[in-house]
This record gives structure tokens, C-alpha cells and sequence, in this order.
């Protein structure tokens, strides 16, 4: 946003330095990125006008002009310009002065007659780009006067970066507003009067998307002179601004723009065809913009039509069909307010960006559509002629559904901001922000913000506005002091420490990731289920929230696998999203860790031969996550669309499925060729979370006693039930079980395995006797044998 000095002092009336001024709005948080010159020293160039203009007789592209610049007698200046004619007001550099180009003005004969000066363009002066002919100023321009003096220079530009929140700010009101605050002044609105309203001509206007559109004014001026020039102080305005000059209606409604930071636009009323509709596109349905596009509409895009058909892409671009042009004799202005939802994505989705768009994104003041057109108006038949019919107005929903009042305590402002603030300053500084103040008691009020501010919807906004206007660099440093409660003897552990210390002593990096993701890859990994779909997304493929967090890790795993990193192991803490029609807003969020490794199972070594990571590494990476989980932790083999079918199991806390893990699916083979799949593993965060009481238990000084078993039992016998039902006879003796053999094969039926387990036995008080843990022994073959047909080898 790019404001001028001169503009800016004329709605604040300050003596601050331009610099000062600048300080104060980056410290308000209108960050003042730069402050630039209004344009080129301009010095020995004025205003004159030709008097006399004849070809030359050398030279048929070059005229002879006699031009009036104020002086004695007038120049003659020999000139290659196409536009150049008698009674045209132009810039003339005089002899000795030197353009921004760096050209010196010396005279000269061209083709044999002399030259005491030079007639100049636009673009010469380093005004504009335009380099098509002489500039013309207005007929009325003084003759002599220097055109520094002319044009208003010098002048300074405040070029300020916005947040997406203050689009309130994207005007010269606005920032007028921010600069009266901090210089505790008043500031002014420019002084209009209405244009009368002279003809009975108005147009129809209807709202047929009313939760889109909060209100739509139009109104029709007549007899206007479209292709008069733009004022010179109008158009020095734009320019500074950055916007160019393209015609009188137009430039009027960029003007309109800037001063009060509404949108507008202008139609040939004579190519509009019957009422105004503001209503969603039809399937199908085409518009031609401004810039020559032939856009297909979607039929949830906001448009402006008249019977025939889109005249608009609503808060965005007009179409050609109804543009104004030199021919335009009759104009409609309009003025609308459009929420930031009715166009939000628009721009990304049709590859156009404008400075209307830019402003009702981000929000748009619903009570200033009425304000802009009536100036306008007011300018139009000012500077074009024309009079003024009445103003149309439909409304639709309001921008709130409520008035939102907030309550606001002096406490929690001290609380916030670590110090007190004078309760008669807070409402002094709030009122002066535009907000209605209602005071409850000293230290209490009720606030309602003003229509303009969009983002203001908590305290916490208000506290915020409270510090930003008091000044940050006036906020007293004060040491942080926390009070820590006591942590019980019995107490549970730090679940979040401990899983992100687990994993990172096991070889895991953190990854962060974006929460939306490809939805190719997304459907492949959740087998299709539906979706959370992005409006807005910042890419073409990162569209869809994530269902699952390996849509994210597995991109961040190819990445890296590309540039020869073959062991990798990442996790990542985050949320997952599901549509859910009971849940607010019908997302609900899963908060969910993954993790992904690849690669080797342990480092090089000189002295012994690289493994390669198999599922049993990574159920063991799973199992250290649940160290101190209170609940029985298990694996149950199953199957995943994104896992490999015979390697991938659930996650089991006492029996409820919290999580999977596996290799990925052989189905991704082709999406990532020549590379060795990884492994995965996701758990629901709230299973982690569920710690059991830790007590510190002595060691046992008794010496412990180990049974070897080796048991028979058909082949869909899983391990895991084997263990399940030597711990359901609950010796407190047993302190471990370890398998530590696993063989098929000769000497064995066919579809059975022999599993071979360590038994660690040990008391805590005394020496274990051979009988008292043959006892054990045999209570845990007859466990094996019931629950599992398991009999010992060899039997």
C-alpha cells in the first residue's frame, strides 16, 4: 500500500516529520517498509503550451512548434512527437535543464533549424511508462509555472506492508486513522457535497445470494464526458499510488479506492441490459474481463448480471461486454460489499489478482458503500459532466450475524500485558480506534468495534489494540516468574516428553509438515475415504486435509531418499482431520503421532554385515512409545490399504485399537520406483497420554532362576497369545519372558512351529527352590494347553 505524504497530511493535520510518522505506524503494527520519493526532481522544466506547430522541411516525422513557456517571446522547439499540435499544454525542458534520464538540455539545430528547449512525455520525466506522445495537460494548466509546482512535488510515499487482518488500513481513511491515534489529533474527512439528483433514471438492482453480498448500491449518471481528461492532481495521486491512469470514470473509481478504501466500479449503462442481479454463476455460463480472458464460471463464483448474462466476477474484475470506453455517454457506478467468504479462493482459482480483491478478502467496511458512491458522483459530474439519478440499494445478510459486544476487564489487560494501564487511557484509546465504550464499572467495560474491524471478535484483540496504541517500546521488562505445584509421589509421567525423548534416543527426527496434502497420494494411503476439502488451498496440490499423517511424512521421506539418504527415521506430532457431521464446524481432529523409518536397522560397522529394517524394529520403536502407558499393549496382524498384507498389525491398548504399523504396500512400488519401502506406524495421541502410576521399586538381591520351554502349536498361533496366557496365571515370581527361537521345518508337522521362551523367575524376599517354580512350570503348560493347544517338543 503506497500513500502520499501530501494526501495523508491533508485527513491529519500533524507537524510530525514524515520519518516520525513512519516510526509510529510500524510501531502500531503497519509495518513501513520503505519511504519513497513522490517522483524525479523536475527542476528547469515548466508548463507551456504550443503556440504555433508546422512540419519541418527537412523532415517529415519532425514539427516546428513555437511554444509559450511564460516568457518574453516563445521557443522554438523542434518536435518528433505524433500528438503534438497547436494549443496543446505540455512539459517543456528548458535549455540547461537535465531529465531523470540524465539528458541535458542544450540548444541545438535539428535538420538545420534550431531548438531552445524540449517537449516531453511521461515517460521522459520519469513519471510514467507511457512514451506513446507528448503528455498533455490540462487546457487550463498555468503557462510558465514550473511543473514541480504544478504537479505537487516534492512529495514522500509511505510504503507500507499490511497484515492480512487490517485490510481496513488498505486506504488513506484508514492509515489516517492509525496516524490521528498515535498523534492524539482528529482526523478529517474531505469536505463534499452530494451531487443533486437531477434525472429520474435508476436501475434495478436484486441480491439473489444474500449470505454473500451484505449490500449492493448503484446509481446512473447521465450525459457524462467519458473520454475527459482525469484531473492532473487526481491522476498524480494514482500514480504515486501505483495504479495508472486509464479513463475518467475508471480513475474515479480507483480513486474512490484509495481515499476511502472501498471497491467500485463503473458500466456503460447503455450495454447493460434491464436489472442488476448480484447471484452464483450458472454451470457453464462465460465472461470476457477486462483484460481480454475468457473465463469459465464455477457455479459457486459470486457475479454481477444483467438479463443477458455475468457483467462481472463479483469484488473482482468487470467484463468487457459493459466496460466504459471514450463512447460512453451514461454511466453506473456500483458500490458493494461483499464478504471476505464470497471471494476468498476466486482470485487463485481464476489466476487474477486485483486491487478490489486484495480489499474484500480481507474485508470491506459495509457501511461505506453509500459514502463512496455518492463521491463518485460528486467527481464524475464535477470533471465529466453529467447528472446524477438517484442511488439504488438492495441488501442481503448482514457481514454479522450479531452486534459483537465484548466485555473487557482492566485485570486481564494487566494481566496480559504484565502492568497496569489507566483505566481512563484505555477507554480514551479505544474510543479514538472507532469502538463504543460502555462502562460497567472502573474497571470493567463492554466493547463494540466498529464496522470496519473485521478481526476485533475477543478480549484478547482488545488487549492486543490496547498495547499496540500504548506503544510496545513502553511495555516494562519484567523477569517471568512461574510457580511449579508439587508433583505427587504416585504421579503419572510426562507422556509428551517421553514419546518425543523415546524416539529421538531410537534414531527419529521431528518432521513439521503442512496439515494438507496431495490428494493422490491421500487417497492411496486411506483407500479413498472421504476428505476434508480445502476452498482455499495454496497450491494445486496440496488441497486436502490429512486423514493420515504418512500423507505428509511419505513426501518428506521421498525428498531425501532422491538425495542418497538411506537410513531415515522421522515422526511427527500433529493433527489428523475426518469429516464428521457431529463435530464442530463437521471436522473433527485427531491429534496423532507417526512416524516413518527406512534404511538399516543400525549403523555402519566394521564388524558385522548391515541388516536391513524389518517389522519387528518398528514394533519395537511402537512398544518403547507405551513404556508407562497404564493398559495392556498388544498387536493383532491385520489388514491396511496403505500396509503391506503381510506385514502390518493394529495397535491394541486392553483390546481397543489405537494405532497400525507396517511396511508400506507393495502397491506403491511404481509411485517410488528402485526404492526398498519403509516402514510406518501411527497412534492415536490420547492412548499415550494415559499414564500409569509410577512407584520406585527396590532390586531383588535374590538370584534369579531360568526354564527354557519349547513349545509345539500350529502356525496361526501368534507369539503375542502365547505370552498372553503365561502372564493369565499371574506368578508374581515371572518377572520376563523372552523368545529367543522360532523354527519350521523338518521334525515338525506340517502347519505347526516350535516357539522357544525364556522364563526369568525371581523372588523378592527369598531364594527360589526348584519346586516352587516347577509348580509355576506346570500351572503355565496347563494355561498353554487350554488357551492355546500348545504341548512341549518332543512330547
Amino acid at each position: 500500500m503506497k500513500i502520499s505524504e501530501q494526501w495523508l497530511r491533508e485527513w491529519v493535520d500533524t507537524a510530525s516529520p514524515i520519518e516520525v510518522l513512519a516510526d509510529k505506524l510500524t510501531m502500531a503494527g503497519l509495518e513501513v517498509d520503505d519511504v519513497l520519493d513522490g517522483g524525479p526532481a523536475l527542476d528547469g522544466v515548466v508548463v507551456g503550451r504550443i503556440l504555433e506547430c508546422e512540419p519541418h522541411p527537412q523532415a517529415d516525422r519532425l514539427r516546428l512548434c513555437k511554444v509559450d513557456v511564460g516568457g518574453a517571446s516563445p521557443l522554438a522547439i523542434v518536435c518528433g512527437a505524433p500528438n503534438a499540435a497547436k494549443g496543446l499544454v505540455v512539459p517543456v525542458a528548458l535549455v540547461g535543464a537535465t531529465l531523470p534520464n540524465g539528458t541535458r538540455i542544450e540548444p541545438a539545430k535539428i535538420r538545420g533549424e534550431a531548438s531552445a528547449g524540449m517537449l516531453c512525455s511521461a515517460s521522459e520525466l520519469g513519471l510514467t511508462s507511457d512514451a506513446s506522445g507528448l503528455w498533455a495537460l490540462a487546457v487550463d494548466a498555468p503557462v510558465g509555472t514550473a511543473l514541480a509546482d504544478y504537479l505537487g512535488l516534492p512529495d514522500r510515499i509511505l510504503d507500507i506492508d499490511l497484515t492480512p487482518n487490517r485490510g481496513d488500513c488498505l486506504s488513506v481513511r484508514g492509515v489516517a486513522r492509525e496516524i490521528a491515534v498515535a498523534e492524539n489529533v482528529v482526523a478529517t474527512l474531505p469536505v463534499f457535497d452530494s451531487p443533486p439528483v437531477s434525472i429520474a433514471t435508476q436501475r434495478e438492482v436484486h441480491i439473489d445470494a444474500p449470505d454473500r453480498c451484505a449490500a449492493y448500491g448503484a446509481r446512473t449518471i447521465e450525459n457524462v464526458q467519458a473520454n475527459a481528461p482525469t484531473p492532473v492532481w487526481l491522476a498524480e495521486r494514482l500514480r504515486r499510488a501505483g495504479i495508472r491512469r486509464i479513463s475518467l470514470p475508471v480513475d474515479i473509481g480507483n480513486y474512490v479506492m484509495l481515499e476511502f478504501g472501498q471497491p467500485m466500479h463503473a458500466f456503460d449503462a447503455d450495454k447493460l441490459v434491464g436489472a442488476i442481479h448480484v447471484r452464483l454463476a450458472t454451470t457453464g455460463e462465460h465472461v470476457v474481463t477486462l483484460d481480454g480472458e475468457d473465463v469459465e464460471l464455477a457455479s459457486d463464483t459470486l457475479v454481477i448480471a444483467d438479463e443477458r448474462g455475468p457483467v462481472a466476477i463479483a469484488g473482482m474484475i468487470g467484463g468487457q461486454r459493459t466496460a466504459v470506453d471514450e463512447h460512453t455517454r451514461n454511466v453506473v457506478f456500483e458500490s458493494a460489499c461483499f464478504t471476505p467468504a464470497a471471494v476468498a479462493g476466486q482470485g487463485r482459482r481464476y489466476k487474477i489478482h486485483t486491487d478490489s480483491l486484495h480489499r474484500f478478502e480481507r474485508g470491506v467496511d459495509p457501511a461505506l458503500y453509500r459514502l463512496a458512491l455518492d463521491r463518485a458522483s460528486q467527481l464524475l459530474t464535477a470533471h465529466g459532466g453529467g447528472v446524477a439519478g438517484p442511488v439504488s440499494v438492495a441488501e442481503g445478510a448482514p457481514v454479522s450475524n450479531q452486534q459483537r459486544r465484548i466485555a473487557l476487564s482492566a485485570g486481564h489487560i494487566e494481566r496480559l500485558l504484565g502492568q497496569p494501564v489507566e483505566t481512563a487511557w484505555v477507554e480514551k484509546a479505544l474510543q479514538a480506534l472507532g469502538m463504543e465504550v460502555e462502562t460497567e464499572d472502573k474497571n470493567h467495560w463492554i466493547v463494540v468495534p466498529p464496522s470496519w474491524r473485521y478481526d476485533i471478535e475477543i478480549e484478547a484483540d482488545l488487549i492486543e489494540e490496547v498495547a499496540r496504541v500504548y506503544g510496545y517500546d513502553r511495555l516494562e521488562t519484567n523477569d517471568p516468574g512461574v510457580t511449579l505445584p508439587p508433583v505427587p509421589a504416585d504421579g503419572g509421567f510426562d507422556s509428551a516428553g517421553h514419546t518425543a525423548a523415546a524416539l529421538r534416543e531410537r534414531g527419529y527426527s521431528e518432521a513439521i509438515t503442512y496439515s494438507f496434502v496431495e490428494p493422490g497420494l491421500h487417497a492411496e494411503l486411506t483407500g479413498a475415504e472421504a476428505a476434508v476439502v480445502l476452498d482455499n488451498p495454496i497450491s494445486d496440490q496440496l488441497v486436502e486435509m490429512r486423514r493420515t499423517l504418512w500423507a505428509s511424512l511419505l513426501p518428506g521421506w521421498h525428498h531425501n531418499v532422491r538425495r542418497q539418504q538411506t537410513t531415515i527415521r522421522l515422526y511427527e506430532r500433529g493433527l489428523r482431520f475426518l469429516p464428521d457431521a457431529d463435530a464442530e464446524n463437521g471436522i473433527a481432529q485427531r491429534e496423532t503421532l507417526a512416524g516413518l523409518a527406512s534404511g538399516s536397522a543400525d549403523d555402519t560397522h566394521w564388524d558385522r554385515p548391515l541388516r536391513a529394517l524389518d517389522f519387528f524394529d518398528i514394533k519395537g520403536d511402537v512398544e518403547a512409545l507405551f513404556v508407562g502407558v497404564a493398559g495392556r499393549l498388544t498387536f493383532e496382524a491385520s489388514r491396511h490399504p496403505a500396509l503391506h498384507p503381510g506385514r502390518s498389525a493394529q495397535i491394541l491398548l486392553d483390546g481397543n485399537v489405537v494405532g497400525w504399523l507396517g511396511q508400506l504396500s507393495p502397491k506403491f512400488a511404481k509411485r517410488y520406483k528402485n526404492i526398498e519401502l519403509p516402514y510406518l506406524f501411527e497412534v492415536d495421541y490420547r492412548a499415550l497420554s494415559k499414564s500409569r502410576n509410577i512407584r520406585f521399586e527396590p532390586l531383588s538381591e535374590q538370584p534369579t532362576v531360568r526354564r527354557d520351554l519349547a513349545l509345539v502349536v500350529a502356525d496361526d498361533v501368534a507369539v503375542a497369545t502365547l505370552i498372553a496366557a503365561i502372564e493369565s496365571v499371574d506368578a508374581a515370581e515371572l518377572r520376563s519372558i523372552q523368545v529367543f527361537d522360532v523354527f519350521r521345518g523338518q521334525g515338525l508337522e506340517t502347519g505347526f512351529k516350535s516357539v522357544a521362551l525364556g522364563l526369568i523367575f525371581q523372588d523378592k524376599a527369598s531364594t527360589l527352590t526348584d519346586d516352587r517354580v516347577e509348580k509355576i512350570i506346570e500351572r503355565v503348560l496347563a494355561a498353554l494347553d487350554e488357551r492355546c493347544d500348545a504341548r512341549i517338543r518332543g512330547e
